[in-house]
């Protein structure tokens, strides 16, 4: 298949998908190296296409997400990031993002969407055997999460959830 077929098939897949599709998935599918589909990627990106790479692989999103929607400003070390996600999580929350706010480069964002108690855990240990530091170090600890979920009541939840961890930022 030529780069143009190998592209829509690319988006087909992750139109099908239930989850997050990893590189290797992808590659084996279409039968290429996983660099390839690095490239194809980013090439759909600058087409305008929303895939967005997860720890767990590439998704597509939608402009609109779905149910309730409430942006979340934390302030913690790494020592409470699995607890404050779980806390997330557990009450009924997608934590879609984390963003910090940088004096020179502005906005930085990370795409989390995280769903479960298995995201997180899976999260935190790449995040671990990576060695890499939390995004908010950059910001003192403060940082924010875009997270959706069914209804007020679960964001409400979400929120004494965090309040009671002592991880909001006011």
């Amino acid at each position: 298949m030529d780069s143009a077929e190998r592209r829509k098939r690319i988006v087909q897949i992750l139109t099908n998908a239930k989850g997050a599709v990893t590189g290797t998935e992808l590659s084996q599918q279409c039968d290429v190296s996983r660099q390839i589909i690095v490239g194809d990627v980013a090439i759909l990106r600058a087409e305008g296409l929303g895939i967005v790479s997860t720890p767990r692989g590439y998704q597509l999103i939608g402009d609109i997400l779905p149910g309730v929607q409430h942006v979340f400003v934390c302030c913690h070390d790494m020592e409470l990031m699995q607890v404050e996600l779980e806390a997330i999580v557990d009450n009924g929350g997608v934590v879609h993002n984390v963003v910090i706010e940088h004096e020179v480069y502005g906005n930085l964002e990370g795409t989390l969407n995280l769903r479960s108690r298995r995201d997180v855990k899976q999260y935190v240990k790449k995040m671990k055997d990576s060695q890499a530091e939390l995004l908010s170090r950059i910001s003192g600890g403060i940082h924010t999460h875009l997270v959706t979920a069914a209804c007020q009541e679960d964001i409400d939840a979400i929120q004494e959830a965090l309040e009671s961890l002592g991880v909001l930022y006011t």
